[in-house]
């Protein structure tokens, strides 16, 4: 099946600016988007010449460029010339850094995803509050605690703290993306340490609110009927949830066939499926035991993904989704869908949401996948002691102590990748057991 292409996207613009007067003026340019600064000027002649600066730093480079185009009016009989940017630039408001930083093709994120989108509203939601004419330099603590507090005045009940940090979260990182592209001053718009406990503190005195972290988990028993319930589910929730609901699922749902590793390899010999990580978010690898490879196999012969499977197999195609986005078309997905996309987050909740009604759970907002996830956080020191292991288990970093430890990195994490299949396993098993035995309990 031939391959769609993709296209591509708009390079990114080289930055340059001019100085001087005529006769004695002087182009700062970048070779590539954010690589190193180079002099370019006309001589006597009219041939153009360079001065490679061998750093990036724009503004040590504008003083460079002023000096030399001042030599270069002395030398051609201007007298002192007081030289300035070509075209003096103004500060950078909030509405127009913003713009600039969300812009599909040149901004701050790779394209419009979820998380773009919502930091976008987010970000203009700001603006709209601080002033569409406010600069970046003027975005002091003073002016962000102003907008917790207008936030604050306008929430219900003191409900939206989560969304009001995550509004300053954001501003902060738009503000930071800024000053790495020389758009803004290298001191403007700086976060304060601290300032997340000064949010908080503001939300409680103008709600009358305290901010608590909102957490709820699925019981155990609950845990248990939902792992029952799963056959009779969506078919790519129940491979999703079967391989990482210790996990985190956004990370785990944009799988691909090519992270899934069936040879004779993991701490079971019976292959490995790769989360890769996403910035600060670790991923982790997870080893396959035997219930595990057998729903894999079960799966890729003759489940949804056994169509892609046998093109995959036959080179047709170059890899695919393991959990595709879009209905199933007779239990399974179509060859040409398979490529596009992995399932989102609105359809992973819904076929949760579906779940949990077939195991007569009753769905809690702001639980779902992250239930499970908190629930088995709450489980596994029950069988498993080791901190390493658990770190394995649910994807978390290892700690700098554990890192201190003279023992080979890779080969830990390995025998701990192992020891966390083993502990996953044991997991599934008790939450299949009929008559579960109390863990406060047992043995």
């Amino acid at each position: 099946m031939p391959k769609t292409k993709q296209p591509k996207p708009a390079e990114k613009k080289c930055w340059s600016e001019s100085f001087g007067v005529y006769g004695a003026k002087i182009r700062i340019a970048e070779r590539v988007p954010g690589g190193r600064l180079s002099l370019l000027w006309l001589d006597k002649e009219g041939k153009q010449q360079k001065r490679t600066l061998g750093h990036r730093d724009r503004k040590k480079a504008r003083q460079q460029a002023l000096e030399l185009a001042g030599a270069m009016a002395g030398a051609a009989g201007h007298g002192p010339v007081a030289l300035q940017p070509e075209k003096p630039a103004e500060p950078l408001t909030l509405a127009k850094g913003v713009a600039q930083a969300f812009d599909p093709e040149h901004g701050m994120y790779p394209g419009r995803t979820r998380h773009a989108k919502q930091a976008k509203t987010l970000a203009e939601r700001a603006v709209a509050i601080l002033g569409k004419r406010l600069t970046w330099a003027e975005l002091t603590p003073g002016k962000v605690l102003y907008l917790v507090r207008m936030l604050a005045r306008d929430s219900r009940k003191g409900e939206g703290a989560r969304s009001a940090e995550y509004t300053c979260v954001t501003l902060y990182a738009v503000a930071a993306w800024l000053r790495g592209e020389g758009l803004i001053p290298e001191t403007a718009a700086l976060p304060r340490p601290g300032w997340k406990t000064k949010l908080k503190e503001e939300w409680r005195v103008a709600t009358g609110r305290r901010v608590e972290c909102h957490q709820p988990r699925h019981s155990v028993d609950e845990v248990a009927a939902i792992f029952a319930a799963l056959p009779q589910g969506d078919p790519r929730l129940r491979l999703l949830v079967e391989l990482a609901a210790e996990l985190r699922a956004g990370q785990a749902v944009r799988g691909k066939r090519s992270d899934l590793h069936l040879d004779d390899t993991g701490g079971f010999r019976l292959g490995r499926f790769v989360v890769h990580g996403a910035g600060k978010k670790h991923g982790e690898v997870v080893d396959l035991h035997d219930e595990l490879r057998a729903l894999v196999d079960e799966v890729l012969s003759t489940g949804y993904l056994a169509e892609a499977e046998a093109a995959f197999q036959r080179r047709e195609i170059e890899d695919y989704f393991l959990f595709p986005a879009g209905k199933l078309r007779r239990g399974s997905v179509p060859l040409e869908r398979v490529s596009r996309q992995a399932l989102g987050t609105t359809a992973i909740r819904k076929m949760f949401v579906a779940v949990e009604a077939i195991a007569g759970v009753e769905h809690v907002d702001g639980r779902a996948f992250y239930g499970l996830r908190r629930q088995a956080t709450d489980l596994a020191p029950e069988f498993a002691s080791d901190a390493r292991v658990l770190n394995r288990l649910s994807g978390h970093l290892d700690s700098a102590t554990r890192e201190r430890v003279y023992q080979e990195k890779e080969n830990r994490r390995a025998r701990a990748r192992a020891r966390a299949a083993e502990t996953r396993q044991r997991m599934r098993r008790y939450l299949r057991e009929p008559d579960r035995p109390d863990l406060d309990h047992a043995a």
